[in-house]
């Protein structure tokens, strides 16, 4: 148990969980969890390359330079691919299958597969681009006259395009309900492992348009229809709809008066449905497409780019519901735009949500860090690896990470994350109530992130196994089902704590509100927030105290709000929560001091050290050694950052024997001098202009 708190150890502590287990199956930290899976993968991802691009789209795209071709063409050359090569790089990107049809590209994916021989020939791997959801239909459609009936097509039966201004017209969205076009793209992932011998597909556009640009072909309604009588016996189907038979229920349709941007709160069973439909579509496609590559060569890496975690709602606007997508991906991409680092203004920008969702899922983040050390630092500490580290030539910058983490890579590789605390991404609540609920979860997030307290993201698939957390947060999960309450209350219940916040488990899983409160009898509290669920005014809840309480041998609180600081930016189209809304609550100081004491004062971090400052913990137990990362986001200042002021726990039993600081640009490692207070070893960090990682050995 803690022996300090945030306030009387020397400003703060980062404490390295403990390796045992509590007797009610809820551990202080995951230094005792099992190693990742060997795969090549787990190793990192050093990648980098030529162009996406075929030639032909570039032609087609139009306003390229008069040099075009030759840049195309040296993207693909020896002279290129070694020099990437000998500057660390370990795999190399370029494109294969763009979507004018194979015939149509043949002769460039050709000269892809030769560009792939030169990679294995200087033993590197190769990261080949496949295009998941473009037909460039001018040549497709001559290639395969059948494709006409394989586009998606709108409500009026017009070809959906993808969202490329104005002057992209040429591309259709290709229908996933339709399985002539899948049996097509499998030629494409044939040729890809079987001819040009790739070790990684790139499924780019992993996405589908928002409303009211979803596919109302024939497919997509007979499809829609039959899951809804797969997923429901005829009994559900009265529940869920009023009536058993679904033989003429259609996707949504929407007029001027009823745009789908401005519906903050979905309700409608068929919409709520629909939104499942597509999201299953997208990732049985993908099934399809893992299980052949997989058939073919089962080395092979398959990565989409369906974005990461940026505050859209993703599944309702894309398709797109990652935890259905990455159990068959071991790497993802987000193309999040911007600089990440902290603002005078108290934003807060950063991917750690998103390299987070990807630890979640044992995959990698594949991101734009080129030439950026603080971007760089922001991969390395929650990331374990660099990724995508941009296109040839590379820069000083990148030269220098990647030497660092090629040096040091046996601290980064087979790490395990390590928290007790862990935060809950409710699919149906996020995804029926985006404005409010990623709001609330976004706050909890940064009020984490700043207070230096590691946590995991949750999803719900997670909730059978709690076992590694010390406390589950429940950011405004509203919509809960029974039975995840049911593990939730057997959680507390068995030593678990639990802080539920706003109007979490008011209604269940297809939003219905619950006549008595999920969580009553497990939070005191929420029963006196409104007579009826949904309407309690923000302010009111503000003014209302948070309540603790024992429960079974747990804990569980109840906070009834957290508060945004400053006001609320304007409200965008499908209720976006942008980066603009990424700073600390009002009230985080509250929510912190819940989770301190909800752990029993056994949160795995804690630290000391101006704002701007973000850390991570990683363990490798094997190794008898932990990490602590520690990256600086304040790009305001060309100083480095000064009295960072950390501790750590070691497994229970065991002395740390020595401490060390490792940073980019340090010629070796540097020994740091380390004490005692409590159960802690403490110490001082140097100065961190962007990151560095201090490793604990015992």
């Amino acid at each position: 148990m803690m022996t300090m708190n945030r306030r009387d150890f020397i400003g703060g502590a980062i404490a390295v969980a403990a390796a045992s287990r509590l007797a009610n199956g809820a551990s202080s930290g995951s230094l005792d969890s099992a190693a990742p899976a060997r795969d090549w993968t787990r190793r990192g991802l050093l990648d980098a390359g030529g162009s996406n691009e075929p030639y032909m789209f570039i032609v087609r795209r139009g306003g390229q330079r008069l040099d075009a071709w030759q840049n195309f063409t040296r993207q693909q050359s020896e002279e290129v691919i070694r020099r990437l090569h000998e500057a660390g790089v370990e795999m190399f990107h370029t494109h294969l299958y763009k979507g004018f049809g194979m015939e149509a590209e043949r002769e460039e994916m050709e000269a892809t597969r030769n560009a792939v021989a030169i990679a294995h020939r200087l033993g590197m791997k190769a990261d080949t681009y496949i295009q998941w959801n473009s037909m460039m239909y001018e040549t497709f459609f001559a290639d395969e006259p059948k494709a006409v009936d394989w586009i998606q097509r709108d409500i009026a039966g017009l070809p959906i395009l993808l969202p490329y201004a104005y002057q992209q017209s040429f591309r259709y969205r290709p229908c996933f309900s339709n399985q002539d076009y899948l049996n097509y793209l499998k030629k494409v992932v044939r040729y890809a492992i079987v001819d040009v011998k790739t070790d990684f597909i790139h499924f780019d556009n992993f996405d589908l348009n928002p409303e009211p640009d979803s596919c109302h072909c024939p497919a997509c309604k007979d499809g829609f229809r039959k899951r809804l009588r797969t997923k429901y016996s005829g009994a559900q189907l009265r529940e869920r709809f009023g009536f058993e038979r679904v033989d003429f229920v259609n996707p949504p349709q929407w007029n001027r008066d009823n745009l789908p941007g401005g519906m903050q709160i979905i309700v409608d069973p068929a919409i709520q449905e629909w939104i499942d439909y597509r999201c299953q579509s997208m990732a049985d496609a993908l099934e399809q497409m893992h299980d052949y590559a997989m058939s073919l060569n089962p080395d092979v890496v398959l990565e989409i780019n369906p974005g990461g975690i940026t505050g859209n709602n993703i599944p309702w606007e894309s398709g797109v519901d990652h935890s259905r997508l990455l159990k068959y991906t071991k790497a993802f991409w987000s193309e999040e735009e911007g600089p990440v680092g902290y603002r005078a203004d108290g934003q807060f920008v950063s991917r750690i949500r998103s390299y987070k969702l990807a630890r979640a899922h044992s995959n990698v983040l594949l991101a734009y860090i080129h030439d950026d050390a603080l971007a760089f630092s922001e991969a390395l500490a929650f990331n374990q690896t660099p990724g995508f580290v941009g296109v040839h030539p590379l820069s000083k910058v990148t030269g220098e990470y990647i030497e660092f983490y090629r040096q040091n890579r046996d601290m980064f590789e087979d790490s395990v994350d390590m928290t007790n605390v862990g935060l809950l991404r409710s699919y149906a609540s996020l995804t029926y109530n985006n404005a409010d609920v990623q709001l609330c979860t976004e706050l909890v997030e940064q009020a984490l992130i700043e207070a230096g307290v590691p946590f995991d993201l949750v999803f719900d698939e997670g909730l059978r196994d709690l076992s590694k957390y010390k406390v589950l947060i429940l950011p405004n999960s509203e919509c809960l089902s029974d039975a995840q309450i049911s593990v939730l209350r057997g959680y507390v219940e068995s030593g678990g704590g639990l802080i539920a916040i706003d109007q979490s488990g008011l209604y269940d899983e297809w939003r219905r509100v619950r006549v008595t409160p999920g969580l009553a009898g497990i939070v005191d509290g929420q029963e006196g927030t409104s007579e009826y669920p949904g309407q309690i005014d923000s302010g009111a809840a503000l003014a209302l105290r948070a309540t603790r309480k024992k429960f079974g041998r747990g804990r569980s609180a109840y906070l009834p709000a957290v508060e945004f600081d400053g006001t609320l930016p304007p409200m965008q189209p499908y209720f976006e929560i942008g980066k603009e809304y990424w700073k600390r609550p009002k009230n985080w100081n509250e929510l912190v001091e819940l989770v301190d004491w909800a752990t029993e004062n056994q949160v795995p971090v804690q630290l000391n050290a101006p704002r701007g400052i973000a850390i991570n913990s990683t363990s490798q137990l094997l190794k008898r050694r932990a990490f602590i990362h520690v990256v600086n986001y304040d790009r305001s200042n060309a100083a480095p950052a000064k009295a960072i002021e950390v501790g750590a726990r070691v497994p229970e039993n065991q002395q740390p024997l020595k401490v060390t600081v490792h940073a980019p640009g340090q010629k070796a490692a540097q020994p740091i001098e380390f004490g005692k207070s409590g159960a802690f070893t403490t110490f001082v960090l140097p100065d961190v202009r962007f990151y560095c990682v201090v490793m604990i050995e015992w």
